[in-house]
C-alpha cells in the first residue's frame, strides 16, 4: 500500500513538472455528498464560457475521485466543471487565481429526496407599474432539507407556480446558492394557469424568479394571485413613492437594504388566493426617478401584454436595487426581517437533466 501511494505521488509530481509553459491545471475531487465517499470512474466535463457553454475537455475520475485538466493560462477565460450523476447535472465554476492550479471540487448527491423535505421558505412579490401594464416579479426560495442529503428531481418537475390567468412575457430563472441565474422553460400542466419547472433541487436553497406582465387601465390595478403552497414567510414590495398597495393582513417591514422600495409582510393561507390592489400616482412615481430615460412613454391603453418587454432603464432604479438584494442574498435578508410593530408604530455517456 505504501509503495502504491509513493508511486501515485511520484506520478503527480512528474505531471506537474511536465506542465507546458503558459498552461494552468484545473483539478478537483468528486464526492458523493449523500454517502461522503469519493466517486471513482466518474465522467467530468470542462466547459468554457464563451457567450455560451462550449465543451473543451473531458476525463474520468481516478480511484480516489480526482480529476485533472490542463488548459491555456488565459486570465480572461472562465470555465465550468460539469459532472452528470444519476440523472442530475452538477456544475462548479473554475476561476483563475494566483498560481498555476485551480481547484474545483464537485459534490454530487444520490437522487430520491422525499417531497416532504421540500419547502417554500419565503416568497417575495414585487409590483412594477408601467404605462398600460404592471410587471410582476416573484421570488421563491425553495429549500431541500433532506437527510441524508439527496437531490430532488421528480419527473413531473421540481417546482410549480401559478399565474393569475393569461399573462404576457412569462420568464423564469433558477439560481442555486453562489451560482448564476439560469433561464428555464416553464411547462404547462394539466391544471389551468399552473406551470412546472424541471430543475433538480440540490440540498440547500434554490431561488426561482418568475416574471410576467399584466394589463393595467388608468391608475388602479387589482389582481388575485393564486397561492399553491404555504410559505414560511411571504412579502409584497412596491416602489416607495407613487404606489399604494392594499391587501389583507399587510404589515410594513422596517428595512434599509432597499430604500427605494416598501416591503410588507403579508398573511395569506395556501392553497388559496391573495387579492392585491394598487393605486398608482404616475406623477409621484415619475418625480421619484429624476434621471428617467428620455424615451417616449406609451400612451395609456396602448400596452399589449403579449409582447411587453421587460424594460430596465434609469426609470426602474427601484426594481434594480431590490433585484440585486434578493438575487445576491437568496432572500436571506428578507427571511430574517420581522414586521414593524404596527402600521402606526452536454456530456457523453450519462444523459442528465440540464440545470
Amino acid at each position: 500500500m505504501k509503495m502504491r501511494r509513493l508511486a501515485l505521488l511520484l506520478l503527480a509530481a512528474l505531471a506537474l513538472l511536465a506542465l507546458p509553459a503558459g498552461a494552468v491545471e484545473i483539478v478537483g475531487k468528486v464526492t458523493n455528498g449523500t454517502t461522503g465517499q469519493p466517486v471513482p470512474g466518474q465522467f467530468v466535463n470542462l466547459l468554457a464560457l464563451r457567450g455560451q457553454m462550449v465543451p473543451i475537455r473531458e476525463t474520468d475520475t481516478d480511484s480516489e475521485g480526482r480529476y485533472r485538466f490542463v488548459v491555456a493560462a488565459n486570465p480572461s477565460e472562465r470555465f465550468l466543471v460539469q459532472v452528470p450523476y444519476r440523472g442530475v447535472t452538477y456544475s462548479v465554476p473554475a476561476a483563475f487565481g494566483a498560481g498555476e492550479r485551480i481547484t474545483a471540487d464537485v459534490t454530487v448527491y444520490d437522487a430520491g429526496a422525499p417531497a416532504a423535505d421540500i419547502s417554500l421558505q419565503a416568497e417575495t412579490i414585487f409590483f412594477e407599474p408601467h404605462s398600460g401594464h404592471v410587471r410582476v416579479m416573484e421570488f421563491h426560495a425553495v429549500a431541500n432539507r433532506s437527510q441524508p442529503p439527496r437531490a430532488y428531481a421528480p419527473d413531473e418537475g421540481s417546482f410549480r407556480f401559478a399565474v393569475p390567468g393569461p399573462v404576457g412575457d412569462l420568464q423564469v430563472t433558477a439560481t442555486r446558492a453562489s451560482g448564476m441565474p439560469l433561464r428555464q422553460q416553464p411547462q404547462p400542466t394539466d391544471k389551468e394557469n399552473v406551470y412546472a419547472v424541471n430543475f433538480p433541487l440540490h440540498p440547500g436553497e434554490t431561488e426561482f424568479q418568475v416574471s410576467y406582465a399584466l394589463p393595467m387601465s388608468g391608475s388602479s390595478f387589482e389582481v388575485r394571485l393564486p397561492l399553491l403552497v404555504q410559505a414560511a414567510r411571504r412579502h409584497l414590495a412596491v416602489p416607495r413613492e407613487g404606489v399604494k398597495v392594499e391587501a389583507a393582513g399587510l404589515r410594513e417591514i422596517v428595512q434599509s437594504q432597499a430604500p427605494q422600495a416598501r416591503v410588507y409582510a403579508v398573511e395569506a393561507k395556501a392553497p388559496g388566493e391573495l387579492k392585491v390592489k394598487l393605486t398608482v400616482d404616475a406623477a409621484a412615481l415619475a418625480a421619484a426617478a429624476p434621471a428617467a430615460s428620455a424615451a417616449p412613454a406609451a400612451a395609456a391603453g396602448e400596452s399589449n401584454v403579449s409582447i411587453v418587454p421587460h424594460p430596465v432603464n434609469r426609470a426602474q432604479w427601484y426594481i434594480v436595487a431590490l433585484s440585486l438584494i434578493v438575487l445576491s442574498l437568496g432572500l436571506y435578508y428578507l427571511n430574517s426581517l420581522g414586521p414593524a410593530p404596527s402600521a402606526t408604530d452536454e456530456p457523453r455517456r450519462q444523459p442528465a437533466r440540464p440545470e
